[in-house]
């Protein structure tokens, strides 16, 4: 195990160094709560939810005739096990005494704590890269492994033929505007997502209400700019890119640019994605315990107890979270790759 000692940070007991600082800038914006319904307090290490359907349409009785009856059908089930997430930082007795308490730096040990909110971040963002994945490979200090992304239909989180409850016909959350897929952020594109939003349906068949109105993409691509563009024409009630008289056709929305969200198809492992301009949409008002992205925690972040190994005097620092997330329903979702295939 690595241990910070005086030859690693030489500098830090070196008197001819008068200035000594600690660099751990990082973003600390919680982005996933834009994109997440959120439960705490998780005792369980494993939830599961399921549920039932309503009911189809009230059928016409002629005179004395017998009431057709109907039952609603069972919603699909999914599990979210709990996993603890950790990181260690160790220190030579001489290294603590003579250079971190002596540089007044013993604040380093809070960078655990960025560490646990980094990989939250980064897994919860994942998810959103791996839109159209049933499965990725994540890779840590810890080694390899296989995240499934599936939902309670066993499809992709993003898919084009969603398995209805009751056997039905499939619905898709993927944009389209019914012959291009996957549109570029754009005033077409947006219009295709409220068109795939208006198709949806409940477990039963029947419209679905649901209004996106949250946007997440990767600062500094062009989706993201373009979204920022279109939301000011959009304020002023302007067809965005036109010059015309003509009245918005859409509402206004969120734009989250998020930094975890890698937007891109370098890292193959995690995407399929073949586009930098991936962009995904949310109606924030049905965020619940019954639709979209959930996240259960079961221990925040916290920075535990000093360990001193008495064989050493080595001194160990840990931070710990521990958390389950997934999603069942992904109704009020929808996603984009942004390349117009």
């Amino acid at each position: 195990m690595p241990v910070l000692t005086t030859s690693i940070a030489s500098d830090a007991v070196d008197a001819a160094v008068q200035k000594y600082f600690l660099k751990d800038k990082q973003v600390k914006e919680e982005y996933f709560r834009k994109f997440y319904n959120v439960t705490t307090g998780v005792t369980d290490l494993t939830l599961r939810d399921s549920g039932l359907s309503g009911l189809g349409l009230a059928s016409r009785v002629v005179e004395n005739a017998v009431i057709v009856s109907e039952v609603p059908v069972q919603t699909f089930d999914q599990s979210y096990v709990q996993v603890l997430y950790s990181k260690l930082m160790g220190f030579t007795w001489m290294m603590w005494k003579y250079g971190i308490k002596k540089r007044d730096v013993t604040r380093v040990v809070n960078a655990l704590k960025t560490a646990c909110y980094a990989k939250r971040e980064t897994l919860l963002a994942e998810k959103f890269d791996a839109a159209y994945l049933t499965s990725y490979t994540h890779s840590d200090d810890g080694g390899n492994y296989v995240i499934t992304t599936t939902g309670g239909d066993g499809l992709a989180m993003a898919s084009a033929s969603h398995t209805r409850e009751d056997g039905g016909t499939v619905w898709s959350n993927v944009n389209s505007d019914g012959t291009t897929v996957n549109m570029v952020l754009d005033y077409p594109g947006l219009k295709a997502l409220f068109r795939v939003a208006s198709n949806m349906v409940n477990p039963k068949g029947q419209p679905f209400p649901v209004t996106p109105n949250r946007i997440m993409v990767r600062p500094g691509t062009a989706a993201a700019f373009r979204a920022k563009e279109i939301l000011g024409a959009l304020k002023n009630n302007k067809i965005p890119g036109e010059f015309s008289n003509d009245g918005a056709a859409i509402q206004t929305f969120e734009v989250v640019e998020n930094r975890y969200l890698l937007g891109t198809g370098d890292a193959t492992s995690i995407t399929n994605l073949t586009a930098a301009t991936n962009w995904h949409a949310i109606d924030s008002t049905q965020m619940s315990d019954e639709y979209g992205p959930q996240y259960f925690e079961s221990q925040g972040i916290q920075l535990d107890e000093q360990n001193l190994v008495y064989k050493t005097k080595e001194l160990q620092y840990t931070a710990t979270l521990a958390f389950a997330y997934g999603h069942n329903d992904a109704r009020i979702v929808f996603s984009s790759q942004g390349d117009n295939t």
